[in-house]
């Protein structure tokens, strides 16, 4: 009985400890586009499906380029107005557009498009979130889900802010003047494969 008891106390204690023999989940990590590609390789309908959703392997991408998600242009879609086109296709254009405001008329309706590429790696979940500035005072934020893309050197992807209905460029004494905004592209784990800012003035009639 003695012995019984103190295995009872033993028993009690591991619990208080969180000492538990039940098996644990451990998440498992992501491959890489070729480890995908290495699995099953003599079965030729697994083979072609990965390829629909990896992407050929010839087609990853430049291999001196590091970057898996490359912004080619951002486009300023002016309703009953012309277009604002950023070519952003030479590394690290993206990062001079903050020293080139483009100019909206106040109440005018406007969207954002931009294009893109992903490569080397199969990147999931990815969301587009754009934030907007005033005099250092964040106005407004808005957050698109992408989707997943596997890579490609050759595939440009579209996208719209807003997708539907369409941005209004604010009026009057308070709403007119100089904004700043930011792109951020993120995946499902969090991770920022993509940040650039912007900036725009809203102007009279």
């Amino acid at each position: 009985k003695k012995r019984e008891r103190g295995n009872k106390k033993k028993k009690t204690k591991a619990k208080m400890e969180g000492q538990t023999n039940e098996p644990t989940y451990n998440a498992g990590e992501k491959k890489s586009v070729a480890e995908y590609q290495n699995m099953d390789a003599e079965d030729e309908s697994l083979r072609k499906y990965k390829e629909a959703l990896l992407g050929k392997a010839g087609d990853l991408g430049d291999p001196n380029d590091k970057r898996l998600v490359i912004i080619t242009e951002m486009r300023v879609v002016v309703k009953d107005g012309q277009d604002i086109v950023y070519n952003l296709e030479k590394k690290g254009a993206e990062n001079e557009m903050i020293k080139k405001p483009f100019t909206l008329k106040q109440k005018s309706f406007y969207k954002i498009k931009v294009s893109f590429k992903v490569q080397h790696e199969l990147i999931t979940g990815l969301k587009l979130v754009n934030f907007v500035y005033k005099k250092g005072l964040q106005v407004h934020k808005e957050e698109q889900m992408l989707g997943s893309f596997p890579p490609s050197a050759s595939k440009i992807v579209e996208v719209i802010v807003p997708r539907h209905d369409w941005d209004q460029a604010p009026s009057g004494m308070l709403g007119r003047g100089n904004y700043k905004g930011k792109h951020r592209f993120v995946d499902d784990d969090n991770k920022t494969h993509l940040e650039y800012e912007y900036a725009f003035e809203i102007i009279k009639d």
